[in-house]
């Protein structure tokens, strides 16, 4: 039983969505690239995630009752652990058989860290578990700590697009026009280095841009490194003095059209969660302001135009595109991954 065919990464974690969405004796629909995945929390408190319909007529399970061990379908009574096996079907007789367990909804592993609950979407559903630990993402967080839920935005965009997006460094002082932050008549030239890094590449550790109303907001020494790892996961790590703000931002596809878009905080600086709404305020409106040129790009994208990528802006894009080709390569051959991005400065204007 083959997923549906997709052209974005599988065999590989997607964030599915933060800890806090998902209630003990409750379920969720969600739906990750173009799948209808019913996401629940046991009593146990261990999430989980079955494909959300019933193996017997296709009825969605979140339609069902969850007495937080079991699902039992609205349809006709067919009950469900966690793990997907079936553990009773009503109508058959009492003198019966039949092995209910032997029928199985569909499932994917789920693994909770640091307070986002990751998805883990595989190439072929029969081989749901067959998985690389060493590809799961890493986070510069101390371990025992969590990420909040700063907002989350659809995009009008596919995650190839919406990667690219994130990870432009070009667009930001034209998008993102606001007094906190670095104007487009107020353009620096700007020489990065970047580092190889686990599933992607590193801008390593420098001063923040003294062009951005943000940072002199932070009176201490500041430095930050900003990382990104496929299949979307973009990290501005911060270090004020000796203390760490984190700054996440995830991409995880819906369907072919449209990507949500995550952004998470960690932050060990005290004072800052008393300022939390102006800071979600902020980072909602910049968000927002990205939301709103995907729109517009979408109706660009309609014909499907030939799209250029130019010089070092844009070398970020393509080395996505070569990771991205990469990882590919590697699961199609059950190879173990290897990173083909070089260290290298990387010059632009913003």
């Amino acid at each position: 039983m083959k997923s549906k065919s997709s052209k974005n990464l599988r065999n590989i974690w997607y964030v599915a969505c933060h800890g806090s969405e998902l209630k003990a004796g409750k379920t969720i629909e969600k739906e990750i690239d173009s799948e209808k995945i019913c996401l629940g929390r046991g009593d146990d408190g261990k999430p989980f995630a079955l494909r959300n319909q019933c193996p017997h007529r296709g009825i969605p399970l979140t339609y069902g009752k969850f007495d937080g061990r079991e699902i039992e379908c609205c349809y006709h009574g067919w009950r469900f652990k966690t793990d997907g096996v079936c553990s009773k079907i009503p109508a058959l007789p009492p003198d019966s058989k039949l092995d209910v367990s032997k029928v199985r909804a569909p499932y994917y592993p789920v693994r909770e860290k640091y307070g986002i609950v990751f998805i883990y979407l595989p190439r072929d559903m029969r081989k749901p578990e067959d998985i690389d630990e060493s590809l799961f993402p890493h986070f510069p967080i101390p371990e025992g700590k969590s990420f909040e839920l700063v907002t989350a935005k659809p995009m009008d965009c596919s995650l190839d697009h919406s990667v690219i997006g994130l990870i432009d460094p070009a667009h930001v002082p034209f998008v993102h026009q606001s007094w906190f932050f670095r104007k487009s008549s107020n353009l620096k030239l700007k020489e990065k280095n970047f580092a190889p890094s686990h599933l992607g590449f590193t801008m390593v550790r420098h001063a923040p841009s003294k062009n951005s109303a943000a940072y002199k907001i932070l009176k201490k020494e500041q430095t930050t490194e900003i990382s990104f790892q496929i299949p979307g996961i973009r990290i501005e790590h911060l270090i004020i003095g000796d203390q760490t703000i984190l700054i996440m931002t995830t991409l995880t596809p819906v369907n072919e059209n449209t990507t949500t878009l995550t952004q998470f905080l960690y932050t060990d600086i005290k004072w800052i969660h008393w300022l939390k709404p102006i800071f979600y305020r902020f980072a909602d409106t910049f968000i927002q302001q990205d939301v709103d040129v995907f729109k517009k790009l979408k109706e660009g994208l309609q014909n499907d135009p030939p799209l250029m990528l130019m010089g070092d802006p844009d070398m970020q894009a393509k080395w996505y595109n070569a990771i991205r080709t990469r990882y590919e390569k590697c699961q199609e051959e059950k190879v173990p991954f290897e990173n083909p991005i070089k260290a290298q400065t990387l010059y632009w204007q913003t």
